[in-house]
């Protein structure tokens, strides 16, 4: 067993989604009102509160990257990886529920208002999800998924009093 016939393995995976943050969450969107001349002009203004249920995925964005050292004499295979990072963060469509809408004849909504509140709320999850432990998270799942991986084509090839490392890259 040698580095090229371990790595010739991962050839064919390019993305490890390792671990999912799901969330239901509540988003508040407000738009000021016109101002004349410094004053407000009443009922111009627009609000609304939505929910939605979202997802945020954690991982190694190119797994044939990693790189391996093997040490035949020290019967120890090293896995040196990326850092984890979020692979993706999107809110479901199909969920958003919009409650408490308030807008008026002078001052609708566009289609740019929602887009850019949307963009902003699935950063808000992603960040939400990072401080939660989510890269955490999937880091140690990554490290057993490849630790296994290694161990049991180790173990195929009569190699299995080898040990597996992985060292990640920050």
């Amino acid at each position: 067993m040698d580095s090229t016939t371990i790595a010739a393995s991962f050839d064919d995976i390019a993305e490890l989604a390792t671990e999912e943050y799901n969330c239901t969450n509540v988003g508040k969107y407000s738009k000021e009102g016109n101002k004349i001349l410094a004053w407000e002009v009443p009922m111009t203004d627009g609000s609304f509160l939505i929910t939605y249920a979202g997802e945020v995925k954690a991982g190694i964005a190119d797994i044939s990257t990693i790189t391996i050292d093997v040490d035949n004499e020290g019967k120890s295979v090293t896995l040196n990886a990326p850092a984890v990072e979020v692979l993706s963060s999107s809110i479901d469509p199909a969920t958003v529920k919009t409650y408490d809408q308030t807008f008026s004849l002078v001052n609708r909504l566009g289609v740019d208002d929602v887009t850019t509140f949307l963009a902003d709320e699935e950063s808000t999850v992603k960040q939400i999800a990072i401080d939660g432990g989510l890269l955490d998270k999937a880091k140690t799942r990554a490290e057993e998924l490849l630790t296994s991986h290694v161990e049991s084509m180790l173990t195929g090839a009569g190699q299995g009093d080898y040990t597996v490392t992985v060292v990640w890259s920050e």
